[in-house]
């Protein structure tokens, strides 16, 4: 059953605006430490931090009614299975405290912006 669900929208030049003036703080402020290897290699970079974001501004408005405390970003990571489809790998303390429920997202990228959506239900 869908608890709660959570959606961002962000445009990619805010985005590249923040990369460019604080780019290894802005990264390591959004990305995991998986994120941060696949972020490495990537040609895209500012889509992909842009998608990120968006995707974990989703996860924690979805979150709201199951936590007291914002995570902070880097805690949520956003990671691709091996058919590409996204999902989520919560820090230890919030796996922890959040493992009566999962979380499924999906992003969206168009050339100037990036979608995030998550949806949380409980586990049976």
């Amino acid at each position: 059953m869908t608890e709660s669900i959570g959606l961002d929208i962000v445009e990619n030049a805010r985005i590249e605006r923040l990369f460019t003036e604080h780019p290894e703080r802005f990264v390591k402020r959004i990305l995991g430490p998986d994120e941060l290897k696949i972020f490495a290699g990537r040609r895209d970079q500012v889509p992909f931090l842009a998608g990120r974001f968006a995707a974990k501004e989703a996860i924690i408005k979805a979150l709201g009614v199951y936590l007291t405390n914002r995570p902070p970003y880097s805690s949520l990571q956003v990671l691709n299975d091996k058919l590409g489809q996204p999902y989520v790998q919560l820090d230890k303390a919030l796996s922890v405290e959040l493992s009566h429920i999962r979380i499924l997202i999906s992003l969206s990228h168009e050339r100037n912006y990036a979608v995030g959506m998550a949806v949380i239900t409980e586990v049976p």
